[in-house]
């Protein structure tokens, strides 16, 4: 959280914005310049050449909210960006517990495919004895060899799976060297699909919309206050720095005016009422952006929580199932070494049964993590669930 360049992106796009809310206000102040003049007068009286320092300042009295509508719009801007960063906080959270999710379940394969190599181990070694003593031939323990030599291969592409997702968390997490991930399931994601679908409002994704939506009623409300005059408070203050260029009918070298300036745009070509147009298409695409956002979220949801019912309903069945089978090859093993009564063919099929079994319970347990952690995503909860929330990130406050 503290390294990664997509939330150090989101991060320094806010404190942009934030500083742009700063800029915005300013317009609420006085407005002091200063600088230094140099020309040509054609003036009777006098040189006509010289310099002169000068002094403006102005105070804006009122300006039918053209000042406040452009801090709003900056407010807008940086709740937009502050949604960002949760959008990628929470993208760089998901993406690490779920190659944390993937090196747990490669782990376990691993530890089932070196108990699969242990049970054909064991098979092959039965055949051996049998085979000394003339009760099996030659080719049941080529067969056996064969099989040992797939589990063999077969636990090849695990480590190499596994192999990968640990570089792949390594990189997440920021490790030296790669690392072997705890076993225990994570007790947060045990009741994660059970929020109901309204809860999807707090997703980034759905506060991005929204914060969208209040910048494009900001952008509105600015192009209307164009159109209004702007009432304003101006003084100026001129010091000659040349005598021979002041009117000679002039005792003072200085040069001083206050006045009341009301400003307002007559014409401008249209671009006003074009403007004004626009930002209110613009207002219309925003609400409908968020109404689609909400629609997906909630969708992706939706989809994640009926997935996430269903295999835990099936996860009884597949226990049970892999029970089953672990009984029947435990007795097609004594059948085949005290009774004759089983082939070395139903005894392989047998281990080779189990091990699917194992693999697809398993499985079915990870893919619940992961489809529980696509929950938490769709409604925001990541943070929580991971004790993200309150801490600081790259010096931003991760709130709720």
């Amino acid at each position: 959280m503290n390294w990664h360049p997509v939330i150090s992106e989101s991060v320094n796009e806010l404190f942009q914005r934030q500083q742009n809310i700063r800029i915005a206000r300013a317009g609420y102040f006085p407005q002091l310049n200063a600088g230094v003049i140099a020309g040509h007068d054609s003036e009777d009286e006098g040189d006509g050449n010289g310099h002169a320092l000068q002094l403006y300042a102005s105070q804006v009295i009122y300006d039918f909210g053209k000042v406040s509508s452009g801090v709003d719009l900056a407010s807008a801007e940086a709740t937009r960006s502050l949604a960002n960063v949760l959008f990628s906080v929470d993208q760089v959270a998901r993406q690490t517990a779920n190659a944390a999710i993937e090196v747990q379940r490669y782990q376990a394969l691993l530890g089932i495919a070196r108990e699969r190599i242990d049970g054909v181990q064991s098979i092959a070694s039965l055949v051996r004895m049998r085979s000394e003593r003339g009760a099996s031939s030659r080719s049941d323990l080529l067969q056996a060899e064969s099989r040992m030599q797939a589990a063999r291969a077969d636990f090849q592409q695990l480590e190499a799976r596994l192999a990968r997702w640990r570089a792949e968390l390594q990189n997440f997490v920021g490790a030296e060297q790669p690392f072997a991930v705890s076993m225990e399931a994570t007790p947060s994601l045990t009741s994660a699909c059970e929020a109901p679908v309204s809860a999807v409002t707090a997703s980034p994704r759905v506060l991005i919309a929204e914060a969208s939506r209040d910048e494009a009623m900001a952008r509105l409300e600015e192009a209307k206050s164009d159109a209004w005059p702007t009432l304003s408070l101006d003084a100026n203050y001129n010091r000659y720095l040349d005598p021979n260029y002041v009117d000679a009918n002039v005792i003072d070298e200085n040069e001083s005016s206050v006045f009341l300036n009301l400003s307002m745009p007559i014409y401008q070509g249209g671009r006003i009422s074009a403007t004004k147009q626009s930002s209110a298409y613009a207002l219309q695409a925003a609400d409908y952006a968020k109404d689609a956002a909400i629609e997906t979220v909630a969708r992706d949801y939706r989809s994640a929580q009926e997935q996430e019912r269903g295999l835990a309903r099936s996860l009884g069945i597949l226990e049970a199932r892999e029970r089953s089978i672990r009984e029947t090859r435990d007795l097609y093993r004594k059948q085949y070494s005290s009774l004759g009564t089983r082939t070395l063919l139903d005894l392989l099929n047998s281990e080779q049964e189990l091990y699917q079994a194992r693999q697809e319970l398993s499985g079915t347990r990870f893919d619940l993590e992961r489809l529980r952690l696509d929950c938490l995503y769709n409604v925001g909860a990541l943070r929580r669930a991971f004790g993200i929330e309150g801490r600081q990130v790259q010096g931003v406050q991760i709130l709720p």
